[in-house]
C-alpha cells in the first residue's frame, strides 16, 4: 500500500487568514463627517504581525501591495484624515475624519506577519456626497400661502433616510431630530432659510434653501395697490383714446374749411376771355356784375373784385371813344 504524506504549508491555506469588514459595503457619507470601518483580521497561530497598511485602490494598487498608502504602521508621514485605532494582533479598525469627495473609493487591509502578508479582499466602498435639503408641498404651481402644507427632507443622494439630523432656521438650531420636517398649516412666520446636517456634526450643514410664505389675507394694502394701478392704466388708456379722436374731428374740420374756401373761390374767379368786342360782351358784363353784386365775399376778395371791375370799366369808356 502506498504511503501517501499530506504536506501542511503554514500560512498558505486560505481559511487561516481572514480580513473582515463588518460595514455594509458601499457606505454613504455625508462630506465633513467621520466614517469608521469596523474591521478584523486572521492569520496562522505562531506568526507575529509586523507592518499593517491601509490603501485607496486604484488601478495600479489592486491588492494594496504599493503606494500609495492612506497608513502604512512603518511610516511617519501618513495622512492626519485618517486614524488606525487597530492594533497588531487581531482589530484592524480604521477612521476617516472629515471626509470629502476625494475619499470616495473603495479600501483594503494589508498586514504583514514574519512569515507571510495578506490582504482582504474585496474591500469597503466609501461615496461621499452633500447633504440636501428637498422640498414637498401642497401646492404644486405658484407660491406657498399661510395654511398650505409643506415638507423638508434632508437627503444623500448615495442614501436612503438618514438616521439622526438636526435643523437650522436663519443658522439658528431647531430641536428637531428627524431628517423630515413636515409643517401641516404654515404661517408667516415659517418663512425663512433652512438647512441640516448630521447630529454633532455642523461640518456637514448643506445649503440653505429659501421658504417664503405668502400671507394673503394679511396684506389687503397690495390688493388695493393692484386694483389702483390697473384702474391707472384703464383711465390712462381711455383719455389718450378722446384725445387722439378730438385730434382727428379738429383735422377733419379744417380740412373741410379750406374745401369750401377753394370752392368758394373758384365760383367768384373772372373770365380771363378777352370778349368786349363780341356781340352781347356788353350783356355778358352785365350779367356778371349782376352775379358779382349777388355774391357775398370776404373783403380781401372784395379788393380783387373791384379792381377788375374798374379795369372793365376802363377799358368800356376807352372803346367808346374809339367808335366814336
Amino acid at each position: 500500500m502506498p504511503l501517501i504524506i499530506l504536506l501542511l504549508l503554514p500560512g498558505v491555506l486560505s481559511n487561516q487568514w481572514r480580513v473582515s469588514y463588518v460595514s455594509l459595503s458601499p457606505v454613504c457619507a455625508a462630506r465633513g463627517s467621520n466614517v469608521f470601518i469596523n474591521c478584523r483580521y486572521e492569520y496562522p497561530d505562531g506568526q507575529q504581525v509586523q507592518q499593517v497598511r491601509w490603501c485607496l485602490v486604484s488601478s495600479n494598487n489592486v491588492f494594496c501591495a504599493d503606494k500609495p498608502y492612506v497608513y502604512d504602521s512603518e511610516s511617519n508621514n501618513n495622512q492626519k484624515n485618517f486614524q488606525y485605532i487597530g492594533d497588531k494582533t487581531s482589530n484592524c479598525s480604521l477612521l476617516i475624519s472629515n471626509i470629502d469627495q476625494t475619499h470616495s473609493g473603495e479600501y483594503k487591509f494589508r498586514f504583514i506577519t514574519d512569515r507571510d502578508e495578506w490582504a482582504g479582499d474585496p474591500g469597503v466602498k466609501i461615496l461621499v456626497d452633500d447633504l440636501r435639503v428637498s422640498m414637498s408641498r401642497s401646492r404644486e404651481n405658484g407660491s406657498t400661502i399661510v395654511g398650505d402644507s409643506l415638507i423638508l427632507t434632508c437627503t444623500l443622494s448615495c442614501s436612503g433616510n438618514l438616521a439622526d439630523v438636526q435643523w437650522f432656521k436663519n443658522r439658528d438650531l431647531i430641536r428637531h431630530s428627524e431628517p423630515v420636517l413636515t409643517f401641516s398649516r404654515v404661517t408667516a412666520e415659517d418663512s425663512g432659510n433652512y438647512s441640516c446636517s448630521l447630529r454633532n456634526f455642523k461640518t456637514t450643514v448643506s445649503e440653505e434653501i429659501t421658504i417664503y410664505i405668502e400671507d394673503v389675507t394679511g396684506s389687503p394694502t397690495v390688493l388695493i395697490i393692484v386694483l389702483f394701478l390697473v384702474s391707472l392704466v384703464f383711465i390712462t388708456a381711455a383719455v389718450i383714446l378722446m384725445r387722439r379722436r378730438e385730434a382727428k374731428m379738429k383735422v377733419k374740420q379744417v380740412e373741410e374749411r379750406e374745401e369750401a374756401k377753394d370752392s368758394l373761390y373758384s365760383t367768384v374767379q373772372p373770365q380771363t376771355t378777352d370778349n368786349k368786342n363780341l356781340p352781347g360782351a356788353e350783356d355778358v358784363q352785365q350779367e356778371d356784375e349782376v352775379q358779382y353784386s349777388s355774391v357775398t365775399i370776404k373783403p380781401k376778395e372784395l379788393l380783387q373784385v373791384s379792381a377788375n371791375t374798374e379795369q372793365e370799366d376802363d377799358s368800356t369808356i376807352y372803346s367808346a371813344v374809339m367808335n366814336g
